[in-house]
């Protein structure tokens, strides 16, 4: 279509002047200062959005009258409190309860709302994790990291779960969790006097042990490996008294072998190693060293070879199994229908919620930090459901699922990337929550008389019309001023962080900061941007176009109440003002 068919016309005459803005903004204020007229629509328009009431009751979802979404995100300007929020929203998921009885903004309710969330964490229901452009799938999900072996030195790449994967198995470990079993438990190979049963395999799975020979070794919590038995001995016996003594830890899981496709107990370390210099009647007279195990399944007869990538196990007394984890295994034993000794334990699915935060979600790859799992993280594709989904992951080649129990909040900054930037995968499986600048938390905080709340207001108004409201300045940034605020502290908001951000978000279009800051309108002694007066004609001489566009900042005005208080006065006086046209004159 042509444009002169429209009636179009194109011609840089038509561009706007100063005057023209500044005349708009003052129309666009008096109709704000008089109407007060609501933000509607796609927000576009700019008003108060800090008084502006809801359009109806739909134009309002209550998150906290529903069952919490099991994908979120919380997304806003900077500095609109979403990473301070996170901790309510998991709360919310995890403890509804103690989140109800501690309401309110007072400090003391945030310290305990914050201890609460920190027991949680520690307790590993809750984990934090930060995209960023380096951030991969192998971080998230699981890869192969290159590694080297304690004992032979040689270069080893074992497959590690990604902080998604853990919280995803630990979820599924729930039901079992009181067995002591430690996060990203290391599963043990053991074999108690050789396959079958005998006497010291009998006394060891009903009095609670786990026993290795090789006694005349001696207390391996001792300078042991110089004596002349332990130099004497093959690397492969070091390694299982090395593995048996010092690699295990509490929490860990042992498979004690019937066979060498089959196993016969699986267990849970309890205590450190010790060494016993007098063995029980019926032991093997050199089985002393030690561990205490609370064996969890018993005369089980397992094969070992669908979960072992079809393997057998070697030879070695004691070793690490690489190729299956905790989670792998008890949803190995859930399928074969495996009773645990103690009736209490129980193999069903779990439903103790566990919450993962992803801060700054947008600033990493999330279609290749998610992979192929963007698809099970949708709510009616997670384990459980009626269209539930698995999938192989690539590196283990294992079968996966995401629990129903599993839920993601996370966190964008839009001024980072526009919502409509994102995947349109991601958009369709999450909820989202606007955060918006709350200029009312600030509505009775005073500094040289000068409102904050309005001050915040103000600027984000113009901002709205001058770019969108996804760049708008968020509350957080002047917070530190709610209890008795100085005018140094509010000099370095400015200063370190307002200032900068806006020339961020303007690209340095210092025309357009003077307008947020209200600049063109105040007293020069005011302006925190100033325009400077050069000689055009000494500089450049006559045969250059007039360049008129040489800012400078006015660290004065910083120190000065009434250059804050400018910024708010929609009619300021301007017969003490340097306007730009003045200035060039």
């Amino acid at each position: 279509m042509d444009a002169q068919e429209e009636g179009w016309e194109i011609s840089a005459q038509r561009c706007p002047t100063h005057a023209d803005v500044e005349a708009w903004m003052s129309t666009v204020e008096k109709v704000l200062e008089n109407r007060q007229l609501p933000l509607k629509g796609s927000g576009l328009v700019p008003s108060d959005y800090g008084q502006a009431e809801p359009e109806g009751p739909e134009a309002v979802i209550d998150l906290s009258a529903t069952k919490p979404p099991l994908n979120q995100i919380l997304f806003g300007p900077p500095g609109t409190g979403k990473t301070y929020a996170t901790i309510n929203q998991a709360l919310a998921i995890l403890a509804p309860e103690f989140l109800a009885q501690n309401t309110g903004n007072s400090p003391e309710t945030r310290q305990r709302l914050k201890a609460e969330f920190d027991r949680l964490a520690s307790a590993g229901r809750v984990r934090f994790v930060t995209f960023h452009q380096s951030f991969s799938y192998e971080d998230f999900v699981e890869g192969i990291r290159a590694d080297s072996d304690s004992e032979t030195g040689q270069l080893r790449y074992p497959l590690e779960a990604g902080v998604f994967k853990r919280i995803c198995d630990d979820a599924k470990t729930q039901p079992v969790a009181d067995l002591g079993v430690r996060p990203n438990a290391a599963i043990w190979k053991i074999s108690i006097d050789g396959s079958g049963m005998s006497p010291s395999k009998n006394y060891c799975l009903t009095h609670g042990e786990a026993r290795i020979g090789w006694g005349d070794s001696g207390d391996l919590s001792e300078a042991y490996k110089t004596n002349d038995y332990y130099q004497g001995l093959g690397s492969g016996d070091k390694g299982t008294l090395n593995y048996f003594a010092e690699q295990m830890a509490v929490g860990d899981v042992l498979l004690c072998i019937q066979s060498a496709e089959k196993v016969g107990a699986i267990g849970v370390v309890t205590s450190e190693y010790r060494y016993e210099a007098t063995v029980p009647d019926g032991v093997k007279p050199d089985y002393q060293h030690v561990r205490s195990v609370r064996w969890v399944y018993r005369d089980i007869n397992l094969s070992i070879l669908p979960i072992n990538d079809g393997c057998q196990f070697t030879l070695k007394t004691v070793y690490a199994m690489n190729r299956f984890t905790w989670a792998d295994l008890l949803t190995y034993l859930q399928h074969e229908g495996v009773k645990a000794v103690e009736p209490s334990v129980s193999n069903s699915p779990a439903d103790t919620p566990y919450v993962l935060i992803i801060d700054e979600i947008n600033r990493g790859n999330v279609s290749r930090i998610f992979g192929e799992l963007i698809t099970l993280i949708e709510p009616s594709k997670r384990d459980g459901a009626d269209e539930a989904l698995s999938l192989q992951l690539p590196y283990s080649k294992k079968p996966f699922t995401v629990p129903q129990n599993v839920h993601l909040i996370g966190t964008m900054n839009t001024a980072d990337r526009s919502l409509a930037g994102l995947d349109i995968a991601l958009r369709r499986r999450f909820v989202f929550r606007e955060m918006l600048p709350e200029p009312h938390l600030l509505e009775s905080t005073t500094v040289e008389g000068v409102n904050i709340g309005q001050l915040l207001r103000v600027m984000n108004q113009r901002i709205e019309v001058l770019l969108d409201r996804e760049h708008c300045l968020g509350h957080a940034y002047f917070m530190p001023l709610l209890n008795g605020g100085t005018l140094a502290q509010l000099e370095l908001i400015f200063r370190n962080q307002v200032l900068p951000l806006l020339q961020e978000y303007f690209f340095e279009d210092w025309q357009r900061i003077q307008w947020v800051l209200n600049d063109h309108r105040k007293p020069e002694t005011d302006c925190f941007v100033l325009r400077e007066t050069q000689n055009l004609l000494a500089l450049f001489g006559d045969k250059v176009p007039a360049q008129d566009q040489v800012w400078r900042i006015n660290p004065l005005a910083f120190s000065r109440p009434t250059a804050y208080a400018g910024v708010i006065s929609a009619h300021a006086s301007t017969q003490d003002a340097t306007t730009p046209e003045e200035q060039t004159a």
